[in-house]
């Protein structure tokens, strides 16, 4: 018993007939002197994009005050001392809910 697609040797035998009728064709062109110009894409990036690239390079760089602070707070978590303030967190969520709200 034979299991697999049986028109699988027809579909590779369709592939390269039309490979050997593009080989052809081309060929063809290029005896008559006709060549195919070869366009490229070009990407203009927008003075706003240029801006938010700038912004988004100058967040990714830290200060070294910052940088120590986050490394004072990971080693806090890692050892289970790190300690948060609610009253400061539920404070700050009211602000950004209260600025969302208008």
């Amino acid at each position: 018993m034979k299991i697999g697609d049986q028109g699988q040797g027809l579909q590779i035998e369709k592939y390269l007939n039309n490979q050997a009728v593009g080989n052809k064709q081309q060929e063809q062109q290029v005896q008559q002197g006709q060549r195919n110009v070869v366009k490229s894409d070009t990407v203009e990036l927008s003075s706003q994009s240029k801006l938010l690239n700038k912004v988004t390079d100058t967040m990714r760089t830290q200060e070294p005050q910052r940088a120590e602070r986050i490394q004072m707070i990971k080693e806090q978590v890692q050892n289970g001392t790190y300690k948060v303030d609610e009253e400061k967190v539920a404070n700050a969520m009211l602000k950004d809910l209260i600025k969302d709200l208008g």
